[in-house]
């Protein structure tokens, strides 16, 4: 999905809310056009507990897809967005930031409560 925000170019829901969350919650301003993304599908073996700890599951999927964002704050922080899906839905399961790769939130979100 994507929404109309940062001088009128399309970006998606999950840069839309990177942004938004990084300015509201730690006060970093970014543009969407500096931020960098990627999607990909991981298994949970892959990914670092510390990032994704499998006790937050009730049910352990074998593999979950991310689309990260990355950007670099005005004073050389570097800030990584992160959010879950389960495969063959669109829905958030997981949202995720850190700060020069430190976690600052980890969210489960309800679709998996």
């Amino acid at each position: 999905m994507t929404n109309q925000l940062n001088q009128g170019k399309l970006i998606s829901s999950e840069v839309q809310w990177f942004i938004h969350t990084l300015r509201k919650d730690y006060g970093v301003k970014v543009a969407a056009n500096g931020v960098s993304t990627e999607g990909l599908e991981l298994g949970m073996d892959e990914v670092d507990s510390a990032f994704i700890p499998q006790e937050l599951f009730e049910i352990i999927p074998s593999t979950l897809l991310y689309e990260l964002m990355i950007v670099e704050d005005s004073e050389e922080n570097v800030w990584c967005g992160t959010i879950g899906f389960y495969p063959n839905s669109p829905d958030w399961c997981i949202q995720v930031i850190t700060k020069n790769d430190e976690v600052l939130l980890r969210k489960l979100l309800s679709i998996i409560d």
